[in-house]
């Protein structure tokens, strides 16, 4: 069963609309201030290798991921 997706600011069931993954142009307002006031931030610094790995394993789901220790 595929779970319903659901607005990341008040959790109510979202409709293919335009505001996309909010349910309403209020809440797509709300996350938009939410970034400017500097609440949401990117805490972990950009390793272009990770991302490298990152975008390799999106689009080979089956790819198993092997480490040396």
């Amino acid at each position: 069963m595929v779970r319903p997706v659901t607005c990341p600011i008040c959790h109510k069931p979202v409709q293919a609309s335009k505001t996309l993954p909010f349910c309403s142009e209020r809440c797509r307002t709300i996350d938009f201030f939410r970034w400017n006031d500097g609440r949401y931030a990117i805490v972990e610094p950009l390793d272009p290798n990770r991302i490298e790995e990152e975008l390799l394993k999106a689009s080979d789901p089956e790819a198993e991921e092997y480490t040396e220790e």
